[in-house]
């Protein structure tokens, strides 16, 4: 189990990337300055791989200039390592570092190989906060970084693009082989139609450190978007070491978890169900069956370890769901959640939370798939044992405002046009700040945090693998004053409009890319559909064309470059919150504890307009 020290996660600020060169080295360790805070009180606290598709032919084009590339990492070697002279001093029996980045020998070279003196790999499937092929290139641009040997030590950088494609490549679990979706624009014409990548699986840990979760994998076909809910069951009564039990044997205690899913998850939830009936139990889900294996499609008792043989797995139907809401009759609450490919959180020293040994668990993923090839998509996450257990860590966001959704439906982005919005967080008194996050979907494109002065303390610009900020000690908001633990947090969002102004109709949101919309409590049956208002056509961005009739459509007429043309479309929406990619969110994500000698009260957050219990289970 890889759970690598790293308590301070980099600005995503720019997209730049990472290349090694001739230069010494030295130990990752990284350095982050924070705000001076109270000093806190004592005693704080293996399935089956689906087949890989035969890949397309390399389109021919001018813009490859002759320059074609069998892969992302084929295109990563070449545009990276080889243009810059990286190979120059990474080669041969003396390679500066032990790493030869020659061609045949630079992959098995690079991952998942710790890096000399530091305490990262070289590549981390599916992240570039932990690999330090990215860490030592990003410092020449990010100031946080203060404690690395930059790469290249000297001469040019890479430019935005470059950087960009090596970005896509590690995020997207950095494959060897294959085209990783989004490669092939930076590219045009030099890399084949990209194809669904699966992630190296994450490593279990030793049964003495922790434990791992295993999600059976879904159809993920090809062109699609599916929100999933479906069921697992699992006993580890006799798998967790008595020392992290509960006394009363109904819990473990974990300080840190890590997640590694294949690249095409837009999120990972896990729900552990409830019930105001009492206790839940597979009895309360119908249709069991394998998944996976040699017995799949057979019925399934998912008390029986291994009913499904060695590879299968015992679960009940995948359905599409929203936050598996109403998937069965139980209410839901959120354990763990992620946005990215690879995901790692260390607790901070001495905070716990606890997982029941016992139970069953509601599996929901976000994905799509915009490759022309069907997918299964895997996942596994590993709990770590907790060993100093002082503070419960609490998490708040997120649910509790249920992602900005409400607020985005009625005051979202007009179409060509940007804005802010901003909602405040209240921490309770004695509240310990030990990280932040955020969510957003692609129209967000800068979130931040502000202190109650004013100071920015979070910036985050890349909205699907968004900054995870952790402090080195924690953020104490110990003051009576309300208005003195209060933080405000903000997001700016486009709607198909560029920082000068100028429209981008293939970045507005279109009534047409909105392919479905969920119900949502007493909020409504259709939310996520959106009524366009403005023409995508060229020249017509600023006319009105809303036909007023409650119908996801428009007169496209009236966006005809001249009367009778037939060539005008309506189909330009405001912003709509929803959970399609089409749509928007607006979340914040703290974690916290609460320091001796407070009440354990919960972060208010004043300025949303959800109403908890508005939808059963979701919410406090």
């Amino acid at each position: 189990m890889r759970f690598l020290k790293l308590r301070n996660i980099l600005s995503a600020s720019a997209m730049v990337l990472v290349v090694s060169s001739c230069g010494g080295s030295s130990d990752n360790q990284l350095t982050l300055q924070v705000p001076e805070v109270p000093e806190v009180p004592d005693n704080p606290v293996e399935p089956v791989e689906p087949e890989v598709p035969a890949e397309p032919e390399v389109p021919e084009s001018p813009e490859c200039a002759g320059e074609v590339y069998a892969s992302t990492f084929d295109a990563v070697q070449k545009v990276i390592f080889d243009r810059y002279q990286c190979v120059g001093c990474h080669s041969g029996d003396n390679a500066s570092g032990d790493l030869d980045l020659t061609p045949e020998f630079a992959y098995e070279n690079l991952m998942e190989v710790p890096s000399v003196g530091s305490n990262f790999a070289r590549v981390y499937p599916g992240s570039r906060e932990r690999s330090s092929l990215w860490l030592k290139m990003y410092g020449h641009v990010d100031p946080s970084i203060t404690s690395l040997a930059l790469m290249p030590p000297s001469g040019p950088v890479p430019e935005d693009w470059e950087f960009e494609l090596l970005r896509q490549w590690l995020v997207a679990g950095a494959p060897e082989t294959g085209v990783v979706l989004g490669t092939e624009e930076l590219l045009p014409g030099c890399l084949s139609e990209p194809t669904p990548q699966s992630i190296i699986p994450l490593e279990a840990p030793e049964a003495t450190e922790g434990v791992q979760f295993q999600m059976p994998g879904f159809d993920l076909y090809a062109a699609s978007e599916r929100e999933v809910c479906f069921a697992t069951y699992y006993d580890l009564r006799d798998v967790v070491p008595e020392e992290y039990q509960s006394e009363d044997g109904q819990v473990f205690y974990f300080d840190g978890w890590e997640v590694r899913q294949d690249a095409l998850s837009h999120h990972l939830i896990v729900f552990l169900p409830v019930s105001e009936a009492g206790e839940v139990t597979p009895d309360d889900f119908s249709n069991w069956s394998c998944a996976g294996g040699d017995r799949a499609g057979e019925v399934c008792d998912p008390r029986e370890r291994e009913a499904c043989g060695l590879r299968g797995f015992c679960r009940t139907p995948v359905e599409d769901s929203l936050a598996c809401n109403s998937y069965a009759p139980v209410l839901t609450r959120q354990s763990l959640a992620v946005q990215q490919a690879q995901s790692t959180q260390e607790f901070y020293p001495g905070t716990y939370r606890e997982w029941p040994l016992e139970g069953v668990m509601l599996w929901n993923s976000h994905s799509f798939n915009l490759t022309a090839v069907d997918h299964i998509l895997r996942g596994r996450f590993n709990l770590r044992f907790a060993r100093d257990r002082s503070y419960p860590q609490l998490e708040a966001g997120g649910f509790d405002t249920l992602f900005g959704i409400p607020r985005l439906i009625g005051e979202g982005a007009a179409p060509y046009t940007e804005q802010v919005l901003c909602e405040r967080a209240v921490l309770p008194m004695g509240a310990m700040v030990t990280g932040l996050s955020s969510h957003t979907h692609s129209r967000g494109k800068h979130f931040w945090y502000e202190m109650p002065d004013g100071t920015h303390i979070y910036d985050s610009y890349i909205y699907n693998d968004p900054l995870n900020l952790f402090f080195d000690e924690p953020m104490a908001f110990l003051d009576p004053d309300p208005a003195e633990r209060t933080l405000t947090y903000c997001s700016l969002f486009r709607n198909g409009v560029d920082e000068d102004g100028n429209p981008v109709p293939d970045e507005v949101t279109r009534a047409s890319d909105i392919e479905y919309a969920v119900p949502i409590g007493r909020l409504g049956p259709n939310i996520g559909l959106c009524e366009p208002t403005q023409c995508v056509n060229e020249g017509m961005y600023e006319v009105e064309c809303d036909d007023g009739v409650a119908n996801q459509a428009g007169d496209d007429a009236a966006c005809d470059s001249s009367p009778g043309a037939g060539d005008g479309s309506c189909d330009a929406c405001s912003i709509t919150g929803g959970v399609t990619t089409g749509n928007e969110m607006f979340g914040a994500q703290i974690w916290y504890f609460i320091a001796e000698g407070y009440p354990n009260e919960l972060v208010e957050f004043p300025d949303s307009t959800f109403i908890p219990g508005i939808i059963p289970g979701i919410g406090r």
